[in-house]
Protein backbone atom coordinates (compact mmCIF):
# COMPACT_ATOMS: atom_id res chain seq x y z
CA UNK A 1 0.00 0.00 0.00
CA UNK A 2 2.88 2.51 0.97
CA UNK A 3 4.72 1.48 -1.71
CA UNK A 4 2.20 2.62 -4.63
CA UNK A 5 1.37 5.93 -2.57
CA UNK A 6 5.64 6.83 -2.03
CA UNK A 7 5.76 5.94 -6.22
CA UNK A 8 2.56 8.19 -7.06
CA UNK A 9 4.08 10.85 -5.54
CA UNK A 10 7.58 10.57 -6.59
CA UNK A 11 6.14 10.25 -10.18
CA UNK A 12 4.35 13.17 -10.55
CA UNK A 13 6.96 15.68 -9.15
CA UNK A 14 9.26 14.00 -11.43
CA UNK A 15 6.86 15.05 -14.11
CA UNK A 16 6.19 18.32 -12.32
CA UNK A 17 10.17 19.06 -12.73
CA UNK A 18 10.28 18.58 -16.43
CA UNK A 19 7.56 20.37 -17.22
CA UNK A 20 9.04 23.28 -15.32
CA UNK A 21 12.29 22.56 -16.70
CA UNK A 22 10.95 22.98 -20.36
CA UNK A 23 9.60 26.79 -19.21
CA UNK A 24 11.08 29.31 -20.68
CA UNK A 25 11.37 31.37 -17.28
CA UNK A 26 11.67 29.82 -14.02
CA UNK A 27 8.46 29.01 -11.80
CA UNK A 28 8.75 28.55 -8.36
CA UNK A 29 8.14 25.07 -7.26
CA UNK A 30 8.93 22.91 -4.67
CA UNK A 31 9.55 19.32 -4.61
CA UNK A 32 7.28 17.12 -2.51
CA UNK A 33 8.80 14.33 -1.45
CA UNK A 34 7.33 11.00 0.48
CA UNK A 35 8.86 10.13 3.91
CA UNK A 36 10.40 6.42 2.74
CA UNK A 37 9.81 3.76 5.50
CA UNK A 38 7.00 1.70 7.48
CA UNK A 39 5.74 3.78 10.40
CA UNK A 40 8.88 5.63 11.42
CA UNK A 41 8.96 7.40 14.78
CA UNK A 42 9.76 11.47 14.06
CA UNK A 43 13.53 11.94 15.67
CA UNK A 44 11.84 15.43 16.97
CA UNK A 45 8.81 13.86 18.09
CA UNK A 46 8.36 13.61 22.27
CA UNK A 47 6.77 10.21 22.05
CA UNK A 48 7.24 6.87 20.59
CA UNK A 49 4.04 7.34 18.33
CA UNK A 50 4.79 6.33 14.85
CA UNK A 51 3.69 8.12 11.37
CA UNK A 52 2.89 6.00 8.51
CA UNK A 53 4.26 8.36 5.78
CA UNK A 54 4.60 12.08 5.17
CA UNK A 55 5.62 14.56 2.86
CA UNK A 56 8.34 16.85 3.08
CA UNK A 57 9.73 19.61 1.21
CA UNK A 58 12.99 18.63 -1.29
CA UNK A 59 14.76 21.73 -1.44
CA UNK A 60 16.63 21.25 -4.50
CA UNK A 61 14.91 23.34 -7.12
CA UNK A 62 14.95 21.09 -10.17
CA UNK A 63 17.89 18.63 -9.22
CA UNK A 64 17.35 15.30 -8.25
CA UNK A 65 15.91 14.74 -4.51
CA UNK A 66 15.82 11.25 -2.72
CA UNK A 67 13.49 9.99 -0.47
CA UNK A 68 13.60 11.37 2.90
CA UNK A 69 15.27 8.13 4.96
CA UNK A 70 14.49 10.39 8.58
CA UNK A 71 11.20 11.67 9.41
CA UNK A 72 11.07 14.99 11.24
CA UNK A 73 7.69 16.88 12.22
CA UNK A 74 9.67 19.76 11.87
CA UNK A 75 9.78 19.42 8.20
CA UNK A 76 6.76 17.46 7.23
CA UNK A 77 4.43 19.59 5.04
CA UNK A 78 1.17 17.11 5.53
CA UNK A 79 0.89 14.01 7.30
CA UNK A 80 -0.63 10.57 5.34
CA UNK A 81 -2.21 7.88 7.16
CA UNK A 82 -2.63 4.27 4.79
CA UNK A 83 -5.17 1.59 5.32
CA UNK A 84 -5.58 -1.37 3.61
CA UNK A 85 -9.20 -1.09 3.30
CA UNK A 86 -12.46 1.25 2.74
CA UNK A 87 -13.75 0.34 6.17
CA UNK A 88 -11.05 1.72 8.08
CA UNK A 89 -11.49 5.23 6.86
CA UNK A 90 -12.59 6.69 10.91
CA UNK A 91 -9.47 4.40 11.88
CA UNK A 92 -7.19 6.91 9.91
CA UNK A 93 -9.41 10.43 10.23
CA UNK A 94 -8.63 9.72 14.02
CA UNK A 95 -4.61 8.52 13.57
CA UNK A 96 -4.48 11.68 11.48
CA UNK A 97 -5.64 13.95 13.75
CA UNK A 98 -3.61 12.72 16.41
CA UNK A 99 -0.29 12.91 14.71
CA UNK A 100 -1.36 16.64 13.30
CA UNK A 101 -1.78 17.55 16.96
CA UNK A 102 1.72 17.03 17.06
CA UNK A 103 2.62 18.69 14.05
CA UNK A 104 1.12 21.77 15.19
CA UNK A 105 3.40 21.81 18.24
CA UNK A 106 6.44 21.31 16.71
CA UNK A 107 6.03 24.42 14.05
CA UNK A 108 5.58 27.20 15.32
CA UNK A 109 4.92 29.08 11.88
CA UNK A 110 1.76 26.78 11.42
CA UNK A 111 -1.53 28.40 11.06
CA UNK A 112 -3.37 25.48 9.42
CA UNK A 113 -2.59 21.90 8.29
CA UNK A 114 -2.76 19.34 5.34
CA UNK A 115 -3.46 15.37 5.71
CA UNK A 116 -4.12 12.74 3.31
CA UNK A 117 -6.12 9.41 4.64
CA UNK A 118 -5.34 6.88 1.92
CA UNK A 119 -7.83 3.67 2.22
CA UNK A 120 -7.52 1.18 -0.54
CA UNK A 121 -7.51 3.05 -3.53
CA UNK A 122 -9.52 6.14 -2.12
CA UNK A 123 -7.87 9.28 -1.18
CA UNK A 124 -9.08 11.71 1.19
CA UNK A 125 -7.51 15.65 1.84
CA UNK A 126 -8.22 16.97 4.85
CA UNK A 127 -7.80 20.14 6.47
CA UNK A 128 -7.19 20.51 9.61
CA UNK A 129 -9.35 23.79 10.91
CA UNK A 130 -9.94 25.59 14.25
CA UNK A 131 -13.17 23.86 14.90
CA UNK A 132 -13.46 20.94 12.32
CA UNK A 133 -11.66 18.68 9.38
CA UNK A 134 -12.65 19.57 6.43
CA UNK A 135 -12.45 16.43 3.99
CA UNK A 136 -12.54 16.15 0.63
CA UNK A 137 -14.34 13.86 -1.34
CA UNK A 138 -12.87 10.48 -2.88
CA UNK A 139 -10.24 10.94 -4.88
CA UNK A 140 -10.54 7.48 -6.47
CA UNK A 141 -7.24 6.40 -8.05
CA UNK A 142 -8.42 3.27 -9.87
CA UNK A 143 -10.30 5.64 -11.96
CA UNK A 144 -9.15 8.08 -14.57
CA UNK A 145 -11.08 11.13 -12.76
CA UNK A 146 -9.64 10.01 -9.47
CA UNK A 147 -5.82 10.03 -10.50
CA UNK A 148 -6.43 13.73 -12.11
CA UNK A 149 -7.59 15.03 -9.02
CA UNK A 150 -5.38 13.45 -7.05
CA UNK A 151 -2.37 15.09 -9.05
CA UNK A 152 -3.76 18.20 -9.78
CA UNK A 153 -3.88 18.38 -5.86
CA UNK A 154 -0.23 17.23 -5.43
CA UNK A 155 0.34 19.97 -8.64
CA UNK A 156 -1.34 22.65 -6.63
CA UNK A 157 0.49 21.72 -3.13
CA UNK A 158 4.01 21.91 -5.30
CA UNK A 159 3.11 25.21 -6.49
CA UNK A 160 0.86 27.34 -4.27
CA UNK A 161 2.14 29.93 -1.96
CA UNK A 162 3.20 29.06 1.27
CA UNK A 163 0.49 30.55 3.05
CA UNK A 164 -1.63 27.85 1.26
CA UNK A 165 -0.02 25.36 2.99
CA UNK A 166 -0.79 26.51 6.09
CA UNK A 167 2.54 28.39 6.89
CA UNK A 168 2.69 31.97 8.66
CA UNK A 169 4.77 34.46 6.46
CA UNK A 170 4.81 36.39 9.80
CA UNK A 171 6.87 33.84 11.62
CA UNK A 172 9.89 33.33 9.63
CA UNK A 173 13.69 31.31 10.60
CA UNK A 174 16.58 33.17 9.85
CA UNK A 175 19.56 30.67 8.69
CA UNK A 176 22.21 33.04 9.09
CA UNK A 177 21.16 33.80 12.81
CA UNK A 178 19.29 30.26 13.75
CA UNK A 179 16.52 32.01 14.85
CA UNK A 180 12.71 32.54 14.50
CA UNK A 181 11.87 35.81 13.36
CA UNK A 182 8.54 36.93 14.99
CA UNK A 183 6.36 39.89 13.58
CA UNK A 184 3.45 41.54 15.89
CA UNK A 185 1.59 44.31 13.87
CA UNK A 186 -0.07 46.82 15.95
CA UNK A 187 -3.43 48.02 14.88
CA UNK A 188 -3.53 51.60 16.35
CA UNK A 189 0.34 52.46 15.02
CA UNK A 190 0.11 50.66 12.08
CA UNK A 191 3.72 49.47 12.16
CA UNK A 192 5.40 46.10 12.10
CA UNK A 193 7.34 44.84 15.38
CA UNK A 194 9.80 42.29 14.69
CA UNK A 195 10.92 40.04 17.66
CA UNK A 196 13.65 37.15 18.13
CA UNK A 197 12.20 34.21 19.60
CA UNK A 198 14.18 32.73 22.82
CA UNK A 199 11.79 29.81 24.12
CA UNK A 200 8.01 28.73 23.70
CA UNK A 201 6.33 29.16 27.23
CA UNK A 202 3.20 27.50 26.63
CA UNK A 203 2.21 25.48 22.92
CA UNK A 204 -0.56 24.82 21.81
CA UNK A 205 -3.03 22.07 23.96
CA UNK A 206 -5.48 21.40 21.51
CA UNK A 207 -6.00 20.72 18.15
CA UNK A 208 -9.33 22.66 18.34
CA UNK A 209 -10.39 26.26 19.50
CA UNK A 210 -8.00 29.17 20.00
CA UNK A 211 -4.75 27.27 19.93
CA UNK A 212 -2.83 29.66 22.05
CA UNK A 213 0.68 29.85 22.25
CA UNK A 214 3.08 32.03 24.30
CA UNK A 215 6.30 32.65 23.38
CA UNK A 216 9.43 34.51 25.12
CA UNK A 217 11.13 37.06 23.15
CA UNK A 218 13.29 39.92 22.35
CA UNK A 219 13.16 43.16 19.93
CA UNK A 220 15.34 42.53 16.72
CA UNK A 221 15.93 46.13 16.55
CA UNK A 222 17.73 47.42 19.73
CA UNK A 223 19.66 50.60 19.55
CA UNK A 224 20.84 50.90 22.99
CA UNK A 225 23.56 49.32 24.48
CA UNK A 226 22.11 47.26 27.53
CA UNK A 227 20.28 43.61 26.26
CA UNK A 228 16.99 44.26 24.77
CA UNK A 229 13.92 44.00 27.25
CA UNK A 230 12.22 40.85 26.66
CA UNK A 231 8.68 40.81 25.83
CA UNK A 232 5.40 37.74 26.22
CA UNK A 233 4.08 37.26 22.53
CA UNK A 234 0.41 35.25 22.69
CA UNK A 235 -0.68 34.21 19.72
CA UNK A 236 -4.38 33.19 19.30
CA UNK A 237 -6.88 32.35 17.13
CA UNK A 238 -9.68 34.24 19.32
CA UNK A 239 -13.92 34.11 17.99
CA UNK A 240 -15.53 36.82 16.08
CA UNK A 241 -19.08 35.77 16.91
CA UNK A 242 -19.90 34.94 20.42
CA UNK A 243 -23.41 33.66 20.72
CA UNK A 244 -26.23 36.01 22.49
CA UNK A 245 -25.83 34.30 26.17
CA UNK A 246 -22.33 34.58 26.54
CA UNK A 247 -20.84 38.14 26.64
CA UNK A 248 -18.36 39.67 23.92
CA UNK A 249 -14.28 39.17 25.09
CA UNK A 250 -11.78 41.55 23.70
CA UNK A 251 -8.21 40.68 25.29
CA UNK A 252 -6.87 43.32 22.48
CA UNK A 253 -9.60 45.90 23.67
CA UNK A 254 -8.97 45.37 26.99
CA UNK A 255 -5.36 45.71 27.31
CA UNK A 256 -5.10 48.89 25.65
CA UNK A 257 -7.70 50.32 28.12
CA UNK A 258 -5.81 48.96 31.31
CA UNK A 259 -2.77 50.86 29.52
CA UNK A 260 -4.32 53.71 28.90
CA UNK A 261 -5.90 54.47 32.30
CA UNK A 262 -3.10 52.98 34.50
CA UNK A 263 -0.05 53.83 32.54
CA UNK A 264 1.26 56.79 33.79
CA UNK A 265 0.45 55.26 37.69
CA UNK A 266 4.21 54.36 38.84
CA UNK A 267 2.84 52.34 41.91
CA UNK A 268 1.16 50.01 39.37
CA UNK A 269 3.88 49.97 37.21
CA UNK A 270 5.06 46.22 36.72
CA UNK A 271 2.10 44.49 38.21
CA UNK A 272 -0.28 43.75 35.04
CA UNK A 273 0.21 43.23 32.02
CA UNK A 274 1.63 45.98 29.56
CA UNK A 275 0.20 46.24 25.84
CA UNK A 276 3.48 47.02 24.08
CA UNK A 277 2.22 45.88 20.52
CA UNK A 278 -1.00 44.04 19.23
CA UNK A 279 -3.24 43.52 15.75
CA UNK A 280 -5.03 41.51 13.72
CA UNK A 281 -1.74 39.32 12.00
CA UNK A 282 -1.26 40.64 8.51
CA UNK A 283 -1.02 37.38 6.27
CA UNK A 284 1.41 37.81 3.55
CA UNK A 285 -1.08 37.17 0.03
CA UNK A 286 -0.15 37.48 -3.82
CA UNK A 287 1.31 40.19 -5.04
CA UNK A 288 3.18 41.33 -1.94
CA UNK A 289 -0.07 42.69 -0.32
CA UNK A 290 -1.69 41.83 3.56
CA UNK A 291 -4.70 40.83 4.54
CA UNK A 292 -5.95 40.62 8.17
CA UNK A 293 -5.46 36.39 8.86
CA UNK A 294 -8.86 34.78 8.83
CA UNK A 295 -10.59 31.25 9.26
CA UNK A 296 -12.31 33.12 6.03
CA UNK A 297 -9.58 34.00 4.19
CA UNK A 298 -8.59 30.23 4.88
CA UNK A 299 -11.75 28.72 4.07
CA UNK A 300 -12.41 31.38 1.04
CA UNK A 301 -12.77 28.42 -1.86
CA UNK A 302 -14.92 26.41 0.36
CA UNK A 303 -18.70 26.13 -0.51
CA UNK A 304 -20.25 28.35 2.48
CA UNK A 305 -22.77 25.18 2.91
CA UNK A 306 -20.14 23.19 4.21
CA UNK A 307 -19.19 26.19 6.36
CA UNK A 308 -22.19 26.73 8.11
CA UNK A 309 -21.78 25.62 11.69
CA UNK A 310 -17.89 26.50 11.39
CA UNK A 311 -17.12 29.80 13.97
CA UNK A 312 -15.49 32.61 11.84
CA UNK A 313 -12.22 33.57 14.14
CA UNK A 314 -9.33 36.05 13.14
CA UNK A 315 -5.64 35.34 14.05
CA UNK A 316 -4.22 37.65 16.88
CA UNK A 317 -0.90 38.78 18.16
CA UNK A 318 0.20 41.12 21.14
CA UNK A 319 3.29 41.80 23.03
CA UNK A 320 3.20 42.44 26.78
CA UNK A 321 5.75 42.95 29.45
CA UNK A 322 7.27 42.59 31.72
CA UNK A 323 7.77 38.60 31.29
CA UNK A 324 7.32 36.78 34.56
CA UNK A 325 8.32 33.61 36.85
CA UNK A 326 5.54 31.23 37.95
CA UNK A 327 4.16 31.24 41.14
CA UNK A 328 5.18 28.49 42.22
CA UNK A 329 8.80 29.39 41.80
CA UNK A 330 8.20 32.10 44.92
CA UNK A 331 11.04 31.26 47.55
CA UNK A 332 8.88 32.25 50.75
CA UNK A 333 5.65 32.77 52.26
CA UNK A 334 6.89 36.45 52.68
CA UNK A 335 7.57 36.96 48.88
CA UNK A 336 3.81 35.12 48.16
CA UNK A 337 2.50 37.74 50.37
CA UNK A 338 3.92 40.38 48.09
CA UNK A 339 3.06 38.71 44.97
CA UNK A 340 -0.66 38.71 46.24
CA UNK A 341 -0.68 41.80 47.61
CA UNK A 342 0.72 43.26 44.28
CA UNK A 343 -1.89 41.50 42.11
CA UNK A 344 -4.79 41.59 44.00
CA UNK A 345 -3.70 45.78 44.15
CA UNK A 346 -3.19 45.55 39.87
CA UNK A 347 -7.09 43.77 39.98
CA UNK A 348 -8.46 46.64 42.31
CA UNK A 349 -7.43 49.50 40.41
CA UNK A 350 -8.44 47.45 36.76
CA UNK A 351 -11.71 46.58 38.16
CA UNK A 352 -12.61 50.16 39.89
CA UNK A 353 -10.59 52.80 37.40
CA UNK A 354 -10.66 50.51 33.99
CA UNK A 355 -14.26 48.74 34.39
CA UNK A 356 -12.73 45.56 33.39
CA UNK A 357 -13.43 42.42 35.25
CA UNK A 358 -10.46 39.65 34.89
CA UNK A 359 -12.88 36.75 35.47
CA UNK A 360 -9.57 33.82 35.60
CA UNK A 361 -7.76 33.76 38.52
CA UNK A 362 -5.80 30.77 38.75
CA UNK A 363 -1.82 29.83 39.54
CA UNK A 364 -1.05 30.17 35.67
CA UNK A 365 -2.40 33.87 35.80
CA UNK A 366 -0.48 35.27 38.87
CA UNK A 367 3.02 35.80 38.22
CA UNK A 368 6.13 37.63 39.82
CA UNK A 369 8.83 39.39 38.24
CA UNK A 370 12.57 39.67 40.69
CA UNK A 371 14.89 42.24 40.28
CA UNK A 372 18.14 42.74 40.57
CA UNK A 373 18.04 43.09 44.29
CA UNK A 374 16.54 39.89 44.67
CA UNK A 375 12.86 41.93 45.56
CA UNK A 376 9.84 40.71 44.10
CA UNK A 377 6.37 41.86 42.24
CA UNK A 378 3.37 40.22 42.09
CA UNK A 379 2.60 39.99 37.88
CA UNK A 380 -1.44 39.98 36.82
CA UNK A 381 -1.62 38.14 33.26
CA UNK A 382 -3.91 36.77 30.72
CA UNK A 383 -6.88 39.20 30.34
CA UNK A 384 -8.66 36.22 27.84
CA UNK A 385 -11.62 35.96 29.69
CA UNK A 386 -11.57 39.28 30.80
CA UNK A 387 -15.06 41.67 30.57
CA UNK A 388 -16.26 45.14 30.80
CA UNK A 389 -18.45 45.41 33.77
CA UNK A 390 -20.98 47.26 31.91
CA UNK A 391 -21.54 44.37 29.71
CA UNK A 392 -22.79 42.51 32.69
CA UNK A 393 -26.35 42.29 33.29
CA UNK A 394 -28.77 40.81 36.15
CA UNK A 395 -31.27 39.41 33.20
CA UNK A 396 -28.35 38.06 31.27
CA UNK A 397 -27.19 34.44 32.50
CA UNK A 398 -23.72 34.34 34.05
CA UNK A 399 -20.70 32.49 31.59
CA UNK A 400 -19.29 29.52 33.67
CA UNK A 401 -15.84 30.21 32.78
CA UNK A 402 -12.37 30.29 34.06
CA UNK A 403 -10.19 27.59 35.58
CA UNK A 404 -12.02 25.08 37.06
CA UNK A 405 -9.87 24.44 40.21
CA UNK A 406 -10.70 28.13 41.44
CA UNK A 407 -13.96 28.87 39.78
CA UNK A 408 -15.84 30.53 42.78
CA UNK A 409 -19.04 28.14 43.72
CA UNK A 410 -21.49 30.42 42.28
CA UNK A 411 -19.82 30.22 39.04
CA UNK A 412 -19.29 26.15 39.23
CA UNK A 413 -23.22 26.20 39.88
CA UNK A 414 -23.22 28.41 36.92
CA UNK A 415 -25.45 30.89 39.26
CA UNK A 416 -27.99 33.31 38.00
CA UNK A 417 -26.35 35.83 40.02
CA UNK A 418 -24.11 38.30 38.70
CA UNK A 419 -20.35 37.93 38.64
CA UNK A 420 -18.60 40.64 40.33
CA UNK A 421 -15.27 41.02 41.71
CA UNK A 422 -15.78 39.06 44.66
CA UNK A 423 -15.94 35.76 42.25
CA UNK A 424 -12.40 36.73 42.09
CA UNK A 425 -11.42 37.27 45.21
CA UNK A 426 -13.06 33.67 46.40
CA UNK A 427 -10.37 32.33 43.25
CA UNK A 428 -7.59 33.51 45.23
CA UNK A 429 -8.35 32.00 48.38
CA UNK A 430 -8.63 28.51 46.20
CA UNK A 431 -5.17 29.20 45.21
CA UNK A 432 -3.73 29.93 48.56
CA UNK A 433 -5.41 27.17 49.56
CA UNK A 434 -3.27 24.99 47.37
CA UNK A 435 0.08 26.43 48.07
Amino acid sequence: MRSWVSSFIEYVADQLKQVVAAESSPLSVRRLVAFKGHRSAPCDANSSERIDMALAQGFRSLGSVENVEAPEYANTVALIEVRQCLSEQNCAYWQLAQRTHTLHSTQINRRFAWGLTVCGTHVRACLFGNDDILASKVMGVATESGRKQFVTLLVNWAMCESQRLGYDSTVRYNGETSQWEIDVWDDESRVTHTYIHERTLFDISSQFGRRTRCFIASAKENSGEQPAPKVLIKDAWAPTEFPDSEVVRDELSNLRTIRDKLGADNALAGTYSHLEAGGVVQQMQTKQKTADDTTGSIFADIDAAVLEDVPARIHRRVATTPVGEQLKSVRSVDELIVVVSDVMAAHTAIVRRCGILHRDLSTNNIMFCRDDDGMVRGLLIDFDNAVLQSDLHDEQRPDQIGTFPYMSIGNLEQSSVKRTALDDWESLIYILEEG
